[in-house]
């Protein structure tokens, strides 16, 4: 059941004068991630600002709740068993172009900022045309497509300790530790607010080219119609769509999970999967790739726990 802050139950009423916030409790954690897949959340909150994102914060940390904050979940595994604390997802959308300079919201789709800057003649984004993510996932996933890194456009991040959302944090591009897939955010200690790109002006129509280029690559190669959580494992010695296909793992289904037909780096719910059929889908790869090169996949994906 959904409620307005003002109907909230009794355990949140100190939450009444909360705006921009809607709550969810026993939230269905499937329909608010691209998986699909996932058990309920005790308590889930939509926020609209970064001021009612700092609020429900503290609210949390004042009643002892533990938290997790999210945009799409598009790299994310929830358990079956659901979340046992609240889930917060982010949802503020407010951004400011000067020049060539972007000032965003963690909450806004990136989607929205491709096409922003394109009107605009500013490239730097349209490299990420077609992943599904917010700013904030992003920052804290350190995005990358075609060779082109995502925190190579940051100047910097505006955030606050989790453990004290009123201490106001400015982390430059090097203070983030950003390296492949991961940053000094995957620690779970920050709350992203705001973010600071430099884009580059460009012709539009080269722009264009570009993004057009992205599309049809992603659209040829990736399962983008199918529920899933993107690329399953990072790179390493490895690669590891290589690899599966080598193995001849392409299309292996445990459960519900599947082995995209389409991109072996993908695992796909194809039948009402359940996040044990991924689990074990992945471990059914990762034991076949060590007999073979005595090493594993290192997930790229995020399984999100109960507890």
């Amino acid at each position: 059941m959904q409620y307005s802050i003002a109907l909230l139950p009794m355990c949140l009423v100190s939450m009444k004068n909360f705006l921009d916030t809607t709550y969810i409790k026993n939230a269905d954690l499937k329909n608010f991630c691209t998986f699909k897949i996932g058990g309920k959340a005790k308590h889930l909150f939509i926020v609209q600002s970064n001021d009612a994102l700092l609020n429900v914060c503290y609210y949390c940390n004042s009643h002892n709740i533990r938290y997790k904050i999210i945009g799409i979940g598009a790299n994310l595994l929830f358990d079956d068993k659901g979340y046992n604390g609240a889930i917060i997802i982010n949802q503020s959308k407010n951004f400011m172009f000067k020049k060539n300079y972007l000032y965003c919201d963690a909450g806004v789709n990136i989607s929205t900022l491709i096409s922003e800057s394109i009107k605009r003649n500013l490239s730097g984004l349209e490299y990420f045309s077609l992943i599904p993510s917010t700013i904030g996932g992003a920052v804290v996933n350190s995005l990358g497509a075609f060779d082109h890194r995502f925190f190579d456009l940051i100047e910097r991040v505006i955030c606050y300790k989790k453990s004290d959302p009123k201490k106001r944090v400015i982390l430059s591009k090097n203070d983030c530790k950003f390296g492949y897939r991961t940053s000094i955010f995957k620690a779970d200690e920050f709350i992203i607010t705001r973010v600071k790109l430099k884009l580059k002006f460009d012709d539009k129509s080269e722009i264009l080219k570009r993004m057009k280029h992205c599309l049809n690559k992603k659209s040829s190669t990736q399962p983008i119609k199918d529920f899933s959580a993107g690329s399953v494992f990072k790179r390493s010695t490895l690669i590891p769509a290589k690899v599966i296909d080598e193995l001849g793992l392409k299309g292996k289904q445990i459960g519900g999970a599947e082995i995209s037909k389409k991109h072996s780096g993908f695992i796909i719910n194809r039948e009402n999967a359940s996040a044990m059929d991924v689990l074990n889908l992945i471990k059914y790869i990762n034991d076949i790739v060590y007999k073979k090169f005595n090493q594993k996949f290192e997930l790229e994906i995020e399984f999100v726990p109960f507890n």
